[in-house]
């Protein structure tokens, strides 16, 4: 029974392991924040289920494709990360995922900002600075882990964002004119897939159309009750 104990390995299953220095504050609100890719994974499944909009997936998939060409780089290029820790869940560090996630994203929003959007300037530029920034800090926090080099980091904000840029441009050219034959199939109609690129401002819409529907059906059971 030993001898079996001897020769079984175990490995750990992780998605939030993240090492820093106990007496290090600041390392801590960066381990935190290294949290961030996986909640905007769970913030697009949210919101597609939801919304069943047509961008949304295709963002998604973008997102996907993204990962899977980091996964690929890694492996071809296999550069080691800077220090090495007891607990290790990927050995190569080039170019770092948690950077070219972070800029795939902010970079597509920053385009989808400029160019799809029509809220007013003051909303389009915060909402640029929240995303620019929060890859920013992304990407120092992982040097400050001790995770990645800087070139690891830029490397993976240049892979990440030139990326965003070519999925975007797909997206517009090839996804978008297809979007309208895509909602017209019967599995479409099924799960209510919808396409909504030629409504400029789809929160205002759904407000105004939602906030209609309540008033219609208020004065309806009014009149009933009269």
């Amino acid at each position: 029974m030993a001898e079996e104990d001897a020769e079984e390995k175990w490995k750990v299953l992780s998605l939030t392991h993240v090492e820093y220095q106990a007496d290090d504050h600041l390392a801590k609100v960066f381990a935190i924040f290294s949290l961030l890719p996986l909640v905007i994974v769970v913030v697009f499944i949210t919101a597609f289920l939801l919304r069943r909009d047509l961008h949304t997936f295709t963002y998604g998939v973008g997102v996907i494709t993204n990962y899977i060409a980091n996964c690929a780089l890694k492996k071809y290029l296999a550069e080691p990360r800077p220090k090495v820790r007891s607990v290790q869940f990927e050995e190569f560090g080039m170019p770092s995922s948690h950077s070219q996630f972070m800029w795939f994203c902010s970079t597509y929003m920053v385009l989808f900002t400029l160019l799809r959007l029509h809220n007013t300037t003051l909303w389009k530029v915060l909402c640029m600075v929240v995303v620019l920034g929060a890859s920013t800090t992304m990407s120092y926090s992982r040097v400050y882990l001790q995770y990645h080099t800087i070139a690891q980091v830029v490397w993976g904000g240049v892979v990440g964002g030139l990326g965003a840029v070519l999925w975007f441009t797909i997206t517009q050219l090839v996804f978008t004119p297809l979007y309208p034959w895509v909602e017209r199939w019967k599995i479409s109609e099924y799960f209510m897939i919808r396409d909504t690129t030629s409504i400029p401002n789809i929160l205002w819409f759904e407000y105004v159309t939602i906030r209609g529907e309540v008033n219609t059906r208020k004065k309806a059971t009014a009149r009933k009750n009269n």
